[in-house]
């Protein structure tokens, strides 16, 4: 059996992009396996201006001739992946389609009412994936696969949720060599930039985010399979830089200590994502022994009140003059610090954005980076769930030229497909607060305006 995996295209002219992590778990997985007929096709890469997009992506995935073909689809694919499958399928309608990612394993219904995909694969996708295909060639029914939404009739009918492993000890390195060379992904750098993942999931709940209910809870590798990991990277590549793709990185203090010890001797530079309160007892110093430059905060709000709205279960020190403490240090260290806020939150008022936008402009103009969003309704999250009679339609980048899913050139290519399908992009939504719609747009614009260059909007 074929089998073909896609990474949709997304970064046009982007001369920096990384491999997929997805497809290239998934092909390294079912080739240890035992299969043979794996293909992966990275239309991120092999597409790389926004002309004919669809045209071209069609004609190169059937040249792989799959009997199966697979794709990811974040919520900034889903345009893409729905015209896709429906012109593929015109052409090939033998071929099974499975969607997977996480906008999928949120809107799997609706997906597949708008295409006629056959499957989608909910979570994560080696195991689910590996019983899907042997089920296909055995011809048994799919109702036996956990984990999978299909079509039953005129329904689209959910099998039981598989339960995940702990132990991630069977997590193979990625199968790069089965993707374009890294010249192709960044043609502009002499040493390259890589994505690695030491765990999967997150221990908390955020209101605004779906990673929790995509990966169930956190499940870390052992530390001494991820830098080997990095050490297996920098016997094959011309590595200068890891981005650690993990939740948290600190979170589980013991796991990371031990990690960054084992890391310090590799010599790569690297940089990671942590919560405020994952930041403590020496971290700081450990991190700048290994080798970290670079260190990513979700910040959310200068509001207390409001980070609790959000789920961030933050302790109650964590206010700005901690915050400020902790970037002073963190600089101090040779970490650049970027912190991340937002506004447009269900019942934030008018004098709580300001503050937000003052604290972020504070920590710029001591070194840290910035960035301000206005929060997105993303679908299968507990904000969506709980205040949903707040959203409200808006065309963000016309009213307010602001962007959160798409980028604008993104944007561009698909200035159809995304008109098209505006319902399920994001980015045509808001949550109306209590300085209301209008006036969150004119607190962001005004922020731009006023700090260009001491916060990275975006």
């Amino acid at each position: 059996m074929r089998v073909t995996l896609v990474n949709p295209p997304w970064q046009f002219y982007n001369p920096v992009k990384l491999y997929p992590l997805g497809i290239s778990y998934l092909g390294a997985f079912l080739r240890e396996e035992g299969r043979s007929q794996i293909t992966l096709v990275d239309l991120n890469a092999e597409i790389q201006d926004p002309f004919q997009v669809l045209e071209r992506s069609v004609e190169l995935v059937a040249s792989t001739a799959p009997d199966v073909l697979g794709l990811t689809s974040w919520t900034v694919h889903a345009p893409f992946v729905v015209e896709f499958v429906r012109r593929y399928k015109a052409r090939h309608p033998n071929v099974v389609v499975v969607l997977g990612g996480i906008h999928a394993s949120a809107a799997a219904r609706e997906l597949m009412s708008l295409c006629p995909a056959d499957l989608v694969v909910h979570g994560e996708g080696e195991h689910t994936l590996s019983e899907l295909l042997l089920a296909l060639e055995q011809r048994r029914s799919l109702t036996s696969v956990p984990g999978i939404s299909l079509r039953q009739g005129s329904q689209i009918v959910p099998t039981p949720k598989r339960q995940l492993t702990r132990d991630l000890g069977w997590l193979p390195f990625p199968a790069y060599d089965m993707l374009p060379p890294m010249e192709q992904y960044q043609p502009w750098n002499r040493r390259f930039v890589f994505s690695v993942m030491g765990s999967r999931g997150c221990l908390h709940s955020c209101a605004f985010c779906s990673g929790n209910r995509f990966w169930g809870y956190q499940r870390w590798r052992t530390p001494q399979s991820v830098v080997e990991e990095v050490r297996w990277l920098t016997s094959r590549f011309r590595v200068g830089f890891v981005r650690f793709e993990d939740d948290d990185l600190l979170r589980h203090k013991p796991w990371a200590e031990q990690l960054l010890a084992l890391l310090g001797p590799v010599g790569v530079p690297f940089s990671c994502l942590a919560r405020l309160d994952s930041v403590r007892d020496g971290m700081l110093e450990l991190l700048a022994q290994a080798g970290c430059k670079e260190i990513y905060h979700g910040l959310e709000s200068a509001s207390p009140r409001l980070r609790k709205l959000l789920g961030k279960d933050m302790p109650e020190f964590i206010d700005a003059e901690w915050c400020k403490r902790l970037v002073a240090r963190e600089l101090s260290l040779g970490i650049t610090p970027t912190l991340s806020a937002m506004i447009g939150i269900p019942t934030e008022t008018e004098e709580e954005m300001s503050a937000t936008v003052e604290l972020l402009a504070q920590l710029r103009s001591m070194g840290a980076r910035v960035q301000l969003w206005i929060l997105t309704p993303y679908p299968d999250t507990e904000m969506v769930e709980q205040w949903r009679e707040r959203l409200v339609r808006v065309d963000r980048w016309r009213m307010f030229g602001q962007f959160d899913v798409f980028s604008e050139v993104t944007r561009d290519a698909y200035r159809w497909l995304v008109r098209k399908h505006r319902l399920m992009v994001p980015d045509y939504w808001m949550f109306a607060n209590e300085a209301g719609v209008r006036r969150t747009g004119e607190v962001f614009s005004q922020a731009r305006g006023r700090l260009m260059g001491a916060v990275d909007l975006v």
